[in-house]
């Protein structure tokens, strides 16, 4: 938090030595270009099938259909990573300002973004292999840990939110949060298993947080009183 102090005029002022206080502007540039390159790394992974001219359009097919498993874990990834930059996008927009804090927590969760290719080729070159799903979930989990720990410290232990979002939506971001480590957690147990039950464990994290949470802000003239 701030710190205020009085100077000789009786003006107050606010100690900048407490904390480092600046525009999320620049975080949100940085970001955006780290999605944007990470989601279209995504896409690289994928090579052209071999077709072969003169045969039948089965024997295409079936070269075709050898990429499918690579298309299908770029779409799962990709969706993935669409998820967290439109929560990370809807987050900072409730920011009204940022912290050394919150810069270094975002600089986490970027980390963890940047490697989701790794096991998206490996499930794309290996879907059955238990070791490959785990990886995904992994890398999911540690993303949403680090969206976790953004999201507590901008509402709750340095409080940078604007004074206007209510404390339900406070809440229900956290416990979001919270949601997506539980859930990428039990994939990577239950891959041990079955990796089917970790796909679709995906699928159900897809259908919880590919809508934006609703944000619920206070009346401003109640703010103050």
């Amino acid at each position: 938090m701030r710190q205020c102090l009085t100077n000789e005029t009786g003006e107050e002022i606010i100690n900048m030595a407490a904390n480092f206080f600046i525009s999320t502007s620049r975080i949100e540039a940085f970001s955006d270009g780290v999605f944007a390159i990470i989601i279209t790394l995504l896409i690289l992974e994928i090579k052209a099938p071999e077709l072969t001219p003169g045969v039948s359009i089965h024997r295409n097919w079936v070269e075709l259909l050898k990429v499918a498993p690579k298309f299908i874990s770029f779409v799962l990834s990709f969706l993935f990573i669409a998820i967290f930059w439109t929560n990370h996008h809807q987050l900072f927009h409730s920011i009204k300002e940022a912290d050394r804090g919150l810069l270094w927590y975002n600089v986490h969760l970027l980390f963890w973004i940047t490697i989701i290719p790794f096991p998206t080729a490996m499930i794309g070159d290996h879907p059955l292999i238990p070791m490959a799903v785990m990886s995904l979930a992994f890398v999911l989990l540690m993303a949403s840990l680090a969206s976790y720990l953004i999201a507590r410290h901008a509402h709750f232990t340095a409080d940078l939110m604007h004074e206007t979002l209510s404390k339900v939506s406070k809440e229900k971001a956290i416990q979001k949060s919270l949601i997506g480590i539980a859930l990428y957690f039990l994939a990577i147990i239950t891959a041990l298993a079955s990796v089917y039950i970790s796909y679709a464990i995906f699928l159900l994290a897809l259908g919880i947080f590919i809508v934006p949470q609703q944000l619920v802000r206070r009346n401003k003239s109640l703010i103050n009183k």
